[in-house]
């Protein structure tokens, strides 16, 4: 019986790795490319009022695939989804490579963002379906840490490909990363489908149906609020620090670039804070913890709106990090131990499409306030988010203080 539990043991390790093997390759993939695929457009001849294209083409078709067909994938179909969408990705890179013009660039950026919608969501739903349930906190937050790692790693990598070859050397190296994810997820098909044969069985999932019930649920419905009033704020800092530093600090183009990998390094920091917390059992109350990272995110803004100097920008910036660093793991966490099993790819796949909906309104609210203002009041204005944000968990952060104070005042036994 130790012989077998340590041999079931190791297994599931394997393949808790092998996930976050998948989740630095997919990742890094998918963000070098968002930032590299306007240059590349550039690079073919193509105007700069087309060039917003690749950008809009890919978050469509990546929102449409999300919710088209990811989010009603069964659970133990995962695995066949993934490697069609490594495949994809694949033949995506390379038709990028190939590409000599603007329409069959726009075509490989179209199938990239099908490829995306197959793996990213689906990975996360993997790692939560497949963890045990005293592993699971620590899986996920060992999962947001991948996610960070190649945030920071590869634009470091593309940098370096930069110095000695051209912007095509950069797909080069995506087109590595998506062999590599294709040989290890088509190695251990059988070792995922295996570890997944308990849900053969569970039926055709209507999406209409596993939205009602999600809507019902109450932890969901909190995590997805937050997550997206923060997605929103973030995604249009994101979109406008840089101009708003280069123009108001007359930073260069390298600086600007530091400014904002620095951004992704803070956020890497925060999630290594979150998982050793996970570690020592400290995350018991994640409503709080939310909502104070929401506070701090808020206060980010506010010192980014006011920045009279550039030191006072970096303490804004880097302080909206930790809001960054700190909702998504958690919300994946209580996903996994609220939502019901066969709703869980449907879960973490509309979670996830919070990304698209934020990436897509975010600049847009943004780029409406400065239009009548400066782009201080924006930032003040979108920092409201965070606290619209805060006010949805005061309730459950009440009962988490009133809960920890009765497990505080209970009798030790004996």
């Amino acid at each position: 019986m130790r012989r077998f539990s340590r041999t079931a043991w190791s297994q599931g390790s394997i393949v808790i790795y092998l996930i976050l093997i998948l989740t630095f390759m997919a990742r890094a993939i998918s963000s070098m490319m968002q930032a590299n695929n306007p240059l590349y457009a550039h690079s073919l001849g193509v105007r700069l009022a087309e060039v917003g294209l690749t950008t809009s083409v890919y978050a469509v078709v990546t929102m449409v695939v999300r919710f088209g067909y990811s989010a009603r994938v069964r659970l133990h179909d995962v695995p066949r989804v993934m490697t069609i969408g490594f495949v994809l990705l694949t033949l995506a890179i390379a038709g990028v490579l190939w590409s000599h013009t603007f329409v069959e660039f726009l075509i490989a950026i179209a199938l990239a963002g099908v490829s995306t919608a197959l793996i990213m969501p689906h990975l996360l739903s993997l790692m939560g379906a497949l963890s045990p349930a005293e592993e699971r906190e620590k899986n996920l937050s060992y999962y947001s840490l991948a996610l960070s790692t190649s945030l920071v790693v590869a634009p470091v990598l593309g940098t370096l490909v930069l110095t000695h070859f051209r912007l095509g050397g950069i797909y080069g190296l995506l087109l590595v990363f998506a062999l590599i994810g294709l040989f290890v997820m088509g190695s251990n098909f059988k070792r995922f489908q295996d570890r997944l044969a308990k849900d053969a069985k569970a039926p055709a999932l209507k999406l209409r149906h596993a939205l009602s019930d999600l809507s019902h649920n109450g932890v969901y419905r909190r995590s997805f609020a937050a997550l997206f009033l923060f997605n929103l704020s973030f995604a249009a800092a994101m979109s406008y620090g840089g101009l708003d530093i280069k123009d108001r600090f007359h930073l260069p183009y390298s600086l600007v670039e530091l400014v904002l990998t620095s951004f992704f390094v803070a956020s890497l920091l925060g999630r290594l804070v979150v998982s050793r917390a996970v570690h020592h059992k400290r995350l018991e109350r994640k409503a709080t913890w939310m909502f104070w990272s929401l506070g701090i995110g808020g206060a980010g803004l506010g010192l980014m709106g006011w920045a009279p100097s550039l030191l006072v920008f970096l303490v804004g910036f880097w302080l909206l990090a930790w809001p960054h660093a700190v909702l998504f793991p958690l919300v994946s966490m209580r996903i996994a131990s609220s939502v019901e099993r066969p709703l869980l790819v449907a879960a973490n796949t509309v979670a996830q499409s919070s990304f698209d909906l934020s990436g897509t309104f975010g600049p847009l609210v943004l780029s409406v306030i400065i239009s009548h203002a400066n782009m201080g009041w924006g930032f003040w204005l979108i920092g409201v988010f965070q606290f619209v944000g805060m006010a949805i968990f005061v309730a459950e952060m009440r009962q988490e203080l009133l809960h920890h104070r009765q497990v505080g005042q209970r009798p030790m036994a004996g």
